[in-house]
């Protein structure tokens, strides 16, 4: 009941608002001037009310869980009703193909969608009510990611998701004869698409629901609206469809009567060899785990499906194989399923395109964090199959449909949490005081039923996850309970709710926390899968793992296999070949190996990769004189030390160095530049966005900052809610790092270090007044000081703007849910100046170098230039992505690769390259360490111990220049008296355009 009733609520029926009578007067005081106290917080809860309803009206159409659609009935048809658009005709942008232009796999005629395109078109309907919507489809080229579209019905669109249906296809792997590398290892498969007309009906993207979703048309005529995204696709018929009952499991068996079990040896099918997937990046796991077959020891094989590869809803795996006879078999799969505890898993299980019977649909998969056979069942009772003579499709595919209800529950009392807890704070103004009666129930008439129901609802959820996985506890859903205990405490004594709000929005301990603790893990329905049989003998299937003996034997073998195997480190270096050092994890480091086998191809040139985990170890390698000829993905900052140290090549003693400049931000190598040479080519880059929460900056009717003095202007009114804006700075920890302090100063147009070099220039009036600015926020304007994690107080709503990078983009993307379409990025906070802002920002993370001991300088270059042109970043980058998931980001720094690679939607991807096209990076100075950590330490003087900014940098000035002086004797750019030998040029951008340009060597 409460579950339902909170959906009343949400949709607006029953919701509570905000007062509008003159409340009564407190009871612990009848003055004059607390009731102005009581009405005028009153009038701001009402005000508040109001905006909070405005930014609810963005979006114009609820979500399908609040839609009367989820409630709608689908009717029961003799027929469904079939239309093809090319045929019966349509309008709209799309175009009709003529039958012998589409593929001939399908429809005789079919419409051409391309980017953007839309095609609207009539179908007649005998009865109204609800119909599911199916689409035959093919996508004719290889695209990153899935099919998109709308789809609005009558001219409107009826639940939000309606605006994006994924409408995935089926990839296969290009060979499944693995590969070894020159470690004795298997090597993942290229994944290949396979090009065929595809039946989908339209369904959440999130959950694959059993029922499809349901759309509701009129009696009569309807018009229906597919609208394309980015991938261009043909669309062939499109289906109108009723209520189809499955048979059950019962009616199943009863219907096999008189049907015998099949004989012989069983059909064995591999885990790791599906026929079809419907991600590229749905991969076989490797390992020396000996209960896995193949299996060698000390060497990884691939010997199983990955649990992870398929977890999302959505996903399947399809296996084809053959039976000899027409006959009953058994269908067991030897699984283990150990990512979550005592968390069930839930699969759809097809058998030639069809449910087998209806228990197979939600089919749950226990936990078992050993391998372990399961044969398909209802309620206990081992099902066998009727398969007749000849090929067969199995097809496994990962659902939630048995969790929606819960977890958009859940994602609901979130959002009446966050609600409550910003009217509490305009109430309190965010003032927390023990010895003071509230009395907020006053303002808010319904704050303790609501916090019952919640309650009420938290122990209501936990028990239809525990009703799933057959247990009481134990596993992450345990969190529900302790939010409840916390809400029901709260019910009691309400002025500890307000006194507490970290335990009730804000805090990692908060309600809100534990509950979001359950949400990303609901729907990962992690399986991996070793082996399945097809039998009719269960006697048959051996046991899915080994014996004590025998696993004890085998991992005897394993741990003497370690003493012959040869590590796959940085370390291996051979005469024979190009010597390349990467550091980067195995997973790309394999993928690279597979790369540089076109390299090559076209060149000839054998090249031996190797990770490298430390970079400590380059260091000692150089020390040692076995350092390999070439280092990928080196952090940032490591080429300008070991130039010094005339360990590294200058690049720019290659004729054609100019060349490579063309395909980059020429700010991206000035970290790698001492005087008029350059010891490096940046890799890849990392980007710092403004993050910002629409839900809440729409509720207070803030906009997004575009400068600092914009952030100044909003911080009062985000105080009064307990809210504050994130800079890197708050990130950095105790040595605030360049990245997060010479932004500032180049955004003021302030300098660093003198021209020549030889002292830094904190005295000069620009760097002062941004030093000022990077401090005043903080003792002024009340920033927090230190911010462990942006993401979580992000997602918390604590910090409902701030910037961050590359990391904080994917964890809100993938890893919060909850959040899907309450947030958005913008291009990092600057300066304004002459009716432009200044947001400059370092954005070159890894680079690429080649060493200074190689025997092989020439061949090293072609493959640096080789490795770093645009085609190969390219199809790197979306190989990446590919093969292993959205998990695995390339930023490529070659700006023409950057913007062909597909991690990451078109419109965050121009945001990104607004931002990147205002990079500045930072110049290096032999002593740069010792400016970084004095203008640190200077920060931390004004901030914490109220020394005023202009003594803080003057400190910072003769601790910097007495190491700058030091280091200059060091390197031969002064002599012993401090007298300059040689001015140290910093780096620059102009200085790179003049490289372009023809200048210097």
């Amino acid at each position: 009941m409460a579950a339902r009733n909170f959906r009343r609520k949400r949709r607006g029926e029953n919701a509570a608002s905000p007062p509008t009578d003159n409340p009564p007067l407190a009871s612990s005081s009848g003055s004059l001037l607390k009731t102005a106290v009581c009405c005028l917080a009153f009038a701001a809860c009402a005000f508040f009310g109001v905006k909070t309803a405005a930014a609810a009206n963005v979006e114009t159409e609820p979500y399908y869980f609040y839609a009367p659609n989820y409630k709608t009935e689908l009717n029961s048809l003799a027929e469904n009703y079939v239309v093809n658009p090319a045929e019966t005709g349509f309008e709209g942008t799309a175009q009709a193909l003529a039958p012998d232009t589409a593929p001939d796999l399908g429809p005789t005629q079919a419409v051409y969608f391309g980017p953007n395109q839309s095609a609207t078109f009539q179908v007649t309907v005998a009865e109204p009510g609800g119909y599911n919507i199916t689409l035959d489809y093919y996508v004719p080229d290889e695209f990153l990611f899935n099919l998109t579209l709308a789809a609005a019905v009558n001219g409107e669109y009826q639940f939000y998701e309606s605006r994006s249906l994924d409408m995935p296809v089926r990839w296969e792997d290009i060979s499944q004869d693995y590969k070894v590398d020159a470690y004795g290892n298997d090597m993942y498969p290229r994944p290949r698409r396979i090009y065929t007309w595809e039946t989908r009906a339209l369904n959440s993207q999130l959950y694959l629901l059993k029922t499809p979703f349901v759309f509701i048309l009129k009696e009569g005529v309807n018009t229906i609206t597919i609208e394309n995204n980015e991938i261009p696709f043909l669309l062939g018929n499109v289906t109108l469809s009723g209520k189809q009952d499955l048979i059950t499991a019962r009616e199943y068996i009863e219907s096999q009567a008189g049907k015998s079990l099949a004989g012989g040896l069983p059909v064995v099918i591999e885990g790791e060899h599906y026929s079809a997937k419907s991600q590229s990046f749905i991969i076989p796991a490797k390992s020396s785990d000996q209960h896995a077959y193949p299996y060698t020891p000390g060497h990884n094989r691939i010997n199983s499906l990955r649990e992870v590869a398929w977890a999302d809803s959505g996903n399947f795996v399809e296996y084809t194989f053959s039976v000899d006879e027409d006959a009953l078999y058994y269908i067991v799969m030897k699984y283990t399923a150990k990512v979550q505890k005592n968390k069930p898993n839930f699969k759809n299980i097809y058998l030639d395109g069809r449910p087998i019977f209806d228990e197979a649909m939600n089919y749950i998969i226990r936990y078992s964090p050993k391998y372990r056979n399961e044969v398909i069942n209802a309620d206990g009772e081992n099902i066998p199959v009727y398969l007749t003579k000849g090929e067969h499709t199995l097809r496994l595919e990962s659902t939630g449909d048995l969790l929606y209800d819960t977890r958009e529950t859940l994602i609901g009392v979130i959002g009446e949490i966050n609600e409550l807890a910003i009217q509490i704070k305009y109430i309190t103004g965010n003032k927390a005081d023990k010895n003071r009666e509230w009395e907020i129930e006053t303002y808010i008439p319904n704050i303790r039923e609501d916090l019952l129901r919640f309650a009420d609802i938290m122990e209501t959820e936990y028990n239809v996850l525990a009703a799933l996985s057959r247990t009481s506890g134990g596993n992450v859903a345990d969190n529900l309970l302790v939010a409840r205990d916390t809400l029901i405490e709260f019910s009691g004594d309400l002025d500890k709710l307000v006194n507490n709000m970290d335990r009730f929005t804000q805090g990692s301990n908060s309600v809100t926390e534990y509950i979001s603790l359950v949400l990303p893990v609901m729907l990962y329905q992690n399986m991996a899968i070793d082996k399945i049989y097809i039998t009719g003998d269960l006697n048959s299937v051996p046991e899915p793992t080994l014996g004590f003996f025998a696993g004890l034997w085998e991992e005897v073998r394993k741990f003497a296999a370690t003493f012959t195997a040869v590590p796959d480190q940085a370390g291996l270096v051979t005469d024979d070949k190009l010597n390349i050092w990467v550091g980067k994890n195995m997973m790309q480091v394999e993928l690279m190996r597979d790369t540089f086998t076109r390299f090559t191809e076209e060149t000839g040139m054998e090249v031996n990769l190797s990770s490298m985990a430390d970079e400590q170890k380059l260091l000692l390698a150089v020390s040692a004189g076995t350092a390999p000829d070439m280092v990928i993905g080196a952090s940032n900052y490591r080429p300008f030390d070991f130039a010094l140290r005339g360990a590294i090549y200058d690049l720019r003693r290659f004729p054609d160095f100019p060349l490579i400049l063309e395909d980059y931000n020429p700010e991206m190598f000035v970290p790698f530049i001492i005087n008029d040479s350059c010891y490096a080519v940046p890799e890849t880059i990392n980007f710092i966005m403004t993050y910002y929460r629409k839900d809440i900056l729409n509720a207070l009717g803030l906009p997004v900052p575009r400068t600092w003095d914009d952030v100044i202007a909003i911080l009062p009114e985000l105080s009064r809610f307990g809210m504050s804006v994130n800079t890197p700075i708050a990130n950095a920890g105790g040595i605030k790092h360049f990245g997060t302090t010479m932004p500032f100063i180049q955004q003021f147009d302030g300098k660093i270090y003198s021209e020549d070099g030889s002292r830094v220039e904190f005295g000069d009036p620009n760097t002062v007044a941004a030093f000022k600015l990077m401090t005043d926020l903080y003792t002024r304007y009340s920033l927090p000081e230190s911010i462990s994690s942006f993401y979580n107080s992000f997602k918390r709503g604590v910090t409902p703007i701030g910037m961050s990078g590359l990391d904080t983009y994917y964890l809100i993307r993938y890893a919060t849910p909850e959040l899907s379409g309450q947030w958005g990025m913008a291009p990092s906070i600057g300066v304004e100046s002459g009716g432009e802002v200044r947001n400059y920002q370092a954005a070159v993370a890894s680079c690429s170098m080649i060493m200074a001991g190689t025997k092989r300088p020439e061949d090293a270059w072609e493959a640096l230039k080789w490795w770093m042109e645009d085609e190969t970043q390219t199809a790197f980058g979306n190989d990446l992505q590919l093969r292993f998931g959205s998990d695995y980001v390339y930023n490529t720094a070659n700006m023409k690769a950057f913007a062909r690679v597909k991690s990451m939607p078109e419109d965050v991807k121009a945001l990104v390259l607004e931002q990147l096209a205002n990079t500045r990076e930072i110049p290096r100075n032999p002593a740069y360490f010792q400016v970084e950590r004095a203008l640190a330490n200077s920060w931390n003087a004004v901030v914490f111990q109220g020394v005023t900014p202009r003594t803080a940098l003057d400190d910072a000035i003769i601790l910097s220049n007495r190491e700058i002086t030091k280091k200059l004797k060091e390197f031969g750019y002064m002599d012993e008296r401090g007298a300059l030998l040689k001015p140290f040029e910093m780096g620059s951008s102009a200085k790179v355009e003049s490289w372009k340009a023809g200048g210097g060597e």
